[in-house]
């Protein structure tokens, strides 16, 4: 039964290797990877004008400094799980409350332990994705409608990841139900 198996693995991986150098011959890969050649550009002086512009851009950028403000978390029990989550969390839409922080911290925890598992992560089991685990099964065309990446690309980013999981429980709580149910949490 051994011997079969393997014979059956040397022609698969024979028949793969073939596939493989069939589709990377040198007609298609020249058409595939052929590098863009960049438009010709001239250069020439700036006008009077486009001098002014071009000043009035760099003191404006110099001079205006943008800051972001800093949101004051709602107050939690200090032994709050995950909390190194909330600021992002916040900022990407989650209510800056302490109930709802509480849970999404207990979320966390119950999740991942408060790690980023992504599908590059050791721990990634194969369907769930990043610090909130959203699972690809029930969420891949969504996400990837949402986000214009691919699931594993978006679902990484704990920003877009916690995003998600905030869309998942908003539409769940405007509808009347329980916002916590694809964590089983309700």
């Amino acid at each position: 039964m051994t011997l079969k198996r393997l014979a059956l693995m040397a022609v698969l991986t024979y028949g793969l290797l073939a596939l493989w150098a069939w589709t990377g011959s040198t007609s298609n890969t020249e058409t595939l990877y052929a590098p863009s050649v960049p438009a010709t550009v001239t250069l020439g002086m700036l006008t009077a004008q486009q001098l002014e512009d071009r000043a009035e851009e760099l003191t404006a950028t110099t001079t205006t400094t943008s800051t972001q403000p800093v949101t004051t978390l709602a107050p939690f029990d200090p032994d709050t799980k995950c909390q190194e989550w909330f600021q992002t969390a916040i900022t990407v839409g989650w209510p800056n409350n302490t109930e709802t922080l509480e849970k999404l911290g207990r979320l966390l925890w119950k999740e991942t332990r408060c790690l980023n598992v992504s599908y590059t992560h050791p721990a990634f089991n194969g369907h769930d994705h990043g610090v909130a685990q959203i699972n690809q099964t029930a969420h891949r065309a969504y996400v990837e409608q949402l986000f214009s990446g691919t699931m594993e690309e978006s679902m990484s980013d704990p920003t877009l990841n916690l995003r998600f999981a905030y869309l998942l429980y908003s539409e769940r709580e405007q509808a009347g139900k329980c916002g916590w149910q694809p964590w089983k949490l309700c």
